[in-house]
Formats: C-alpha cells, structure tokens, sequence
C-alpha cells in the first residue's frame, strides 16, 4: 500500500477532509401519493395487455427471461455445509420457479414485489402483483414500507417482509423502468394501423360496384342506407345506353408497410430481446452485434439479481441454521472438466494408450455423445472408432 493512499484513507476515516456524517440529498423530486406512498407509473394498467396482445412483447419478454433465469443456477462456497444448506432450501421452495415470476414481472412492470416470510422453520417466497404494490419513501429516497392495495383491503408490510426487484432503478424511481415503457405509444400506435389495415383489406378483398345513372340525391341515399350487405349499389332509373358502372379499388399508393416498418424497428430496438423477425433480416454481422448487446444487458440484469438473491434470500437462511459463510450464486451450469476437451483429444488419448477405450467411451458419454456400453470384460475400440461415421454425422447435427 502507497504511503499517498494511507495518508488519504487515515483522512477519509478520522472525517478531516471529507465529512460524510449525515445524508443531505434530496431523491423524490415528484409528488407523494397518498400517507407518502409514491404512484405508480402513468401506463402501469396496459403493461400487462401489452404482453397478452402483442406478438413482440410476449417473444421479448419470454426470450429475455428465458436468457436471463431459464438457464439454471448453482452455488459455490467453501463451507460445504452452506452449500448443501442452500441447495437443499432452494428445492423446497422452488426457488427456480419463483425467480421465474419475479423477472417476469420485473420486465413488464419495471418491478416486482416478493412477500418473503417464516414457516415451519422456512423461509417462504411469495410473488405479488405488481399493480396492487405500492412504496412509502421519504424526501431522501429510504425505503420505510410497502402497502397492497387489492380487493378493497389494504395490507401493510415492513421493509424486511418484502424483497424488492426493480429494473433500471433510478433516483426517487423505486418502480424501476418496464422495458414495455418506451414504446407503448408506438405499441398503441401499431395497433390502430393494423386494426385500420385489417378494416381496409376486409373491405376491399371482395370490391364493390357503383352502377350510375340519372337520378335524384334521394334515390342515391336511399340505395345505400337499404343496400344489403356485400350487394353492389344500383342509383337511378335508366336504360343500358347512360349507365355508368364503376368499380372501388384499394390506392396503391398507401404505403401502410413503411410505418409498420419503421415503428417495429422502434421496438425491436427498445426491447433489446432476441426477436427472431428482426434477427432473420439482419446479415451475419448485425446479427451478432446485435446478439453481443443483447448478452451485456442480460449479464446486467443476472448481476443485480445474484446480489439480491445472495442478500435477501441465501444470507437469512445461512443465519437461520448458524452457519457464517454464504453461498454465491453462478448462473448457468456448473463446469465438468470436459468444456475445453474436443473429440479429437479423446481419440488421441486413446491412441497414445493414455487413456483405455473404455475411459474413452466414457468421457464420451458425458459429453453427450450415443456411445453403446460394452461388458465389463470388452477390451474392444469403443463405439466410436467402430462406428466413426455415425458419430461423425451425430457432431454435425449438434453443430447445426
């Protein structure tokens, strides 16, 4: 250590040149709600109908939450006994589905409260509906308690019964960010062409004639109050010789697809979701940038949530059963060994006799390759040399 950092931190911690001694400011820069309980945002009540009625933000959100916990966990510690401990707590509670639901929610909403609360001697996990969740803050942007407001009753919870998972959090926003909220008015917008658009091919598909002639403004207004349905529009009383019949077209010129276009590319780019429409457009390039952005932001979102899990889930359980140590969290599956060893290394190994054939068929095997099993005595090549073409053909199909 530098002799210029001890001289900082020794001034850091006795206070004589940074005084940190008390907080001074101010987060909430809006109007409090009701008893100090902050509103929720303005289009909360149509993040939900989104979801349901729209193709894209259905695929985003399941794609996204599929990236983000669908892949799995484990943990890892030193202490084997709080490993065993949460591995075992994680089962009883269906810690996996949970974690599923909160960042569901979080996604759509932008937040997602889970009623966590003792029983028998476990620690529950509840998920509640984010619309009917409300937080009390004060001017300096501390949490001091939730309150649920649904079926005509009101249920107050204490800051330790309710863990709070919010996205993009910002200053005074403990609600977070939806990532529906950017582009509602563009959903809104989508829904109304398409709604005119469906309106306009329904009817033009079966086009309608206008027969003309010499007549009242009357007789024209009566024929199309009392036209039947899908029936062409006869005006007037006339012979063969002055009748004019004309038929109604859809205008060409209406580039309908050119908003729709521009609007979806506007989502696509706020969903930051592998939408596989706007991936099977996109050259080799793009899609892979498009991919590596995709990735940073859901490794941003796996790190806000290994932290919260670890220090509102896994550190209550540690304590409970008297062990110190806790777990960490890893997303993904845990390593073999075998990630970094092709098939190539295996078939060496088993030519140099480093390896027998049957530790070959072995590794093989746990890497998930269709390697028969031989009797204990089989001292014959694994499968795989004997069989090296069906292999072969069963590395490609994977590689796909």
């Amino acid at each position: 250590m530098s002799w210029l950092f001890k001289r900082r931190k020794i001034e850091f911690a006795s206070g004589e040149k940074y005084s940190l001694r008390e907080q001074k400011g101010v987060t909430i820069g809006r109007e409090i709600a009701y008893e100090g309980y902050v509103p929720h945002p303005e289009n909360i009540g149509k993040y939900m109908d989104f979801y349901r009625q729209s193709a894209v933000v259905h695929a985003s959100i399941n794609a996204l939450t599929d990236m983000i916990v669908g892949v799995g966990f484990y943990t890892d510690a030193d202490d084997q006994a709080a490993k065993e401990a949460v591995d075992a707590y994680a089962e009883q509670v269906n810690l996996d589905g949970v974690l599923r639901v909160a960042c569901m929610n979080m996604l759509i909403y932008g937040f997602s409260p889970v009623e966590r609360y003792w029983q028998n001697g476990l620690l529950q996990l509840k998920p509640l509906p984010p619309r009917t969740v409300y937080v009390r803050m004060n001017e300096r942007g501390e949490v001091e308690a939730y309150r649920q407001r649904t079926l005509g009753r009101i249920i107050d919870f204490t800051v330790d019964e309710i863990i709070w998972f919010a996205h993009n959090e910002l200053p005074g926003n403990p609600y977070g960010i939806s990532i529906i909220e950017p582009v509602a008015t563009l959903l809104e917008y989508k829904r109304q062409i398409l709604e005119d658009i469906c309106r306009i091919v329904h009817r033009y598909a079966s086009p309608l004639n206008i027969w003309i002639t010499r007549g009242s403004a009357d007789d024209l207004k009566n024929a199309v109050s009392e036209r039947p349905p899908d029936e062409d529009i006869f005006v007037g009383h006339a012979s063969k010789d002055d009748l004019e019949v004309k038929t109604l077209e859809m205008d060409p010129r209406g580039k309908y697809t050119d908003y729709l276009d521009k609007i979806n590319e506007e989502i696509y780019e706020s969903m930051q979701a592998p939408i596989m429409t706007y991936l099977r457009n996109a050259t080799e390039a793009s899609a892979r940038v498009q991919l590596d952005v995709i990735r940073r932001h859901v490794d941003g979102v796996q790190r806000y949530l290994k932290r919260k899990i670890e220090k509102e889930i896994f550190r209550p359980v540690i304590e409970k059963m008297g062990l110190s140590e806790v777990p960490r969290l890893r997303w993904g599956k845990p390593s073999t060994g075998l990630e970094q060893i092709t098939i190539r290394d295996i078939a060496l190994l088993a030519q140099s006799y480093v390896i027998t054939s049957k530790q070959a068929a072995d590794l093989l095997r746990r890497m998930g390759l269709p390697i028969e099993e031989g009797g204990e005595g089989d001292s014959s090549p694994p499968r795989l040399f004997k069989d090296s073409e069906h292999i072969c053909e069963e590395i490609r199909r994977r590689s796909r």
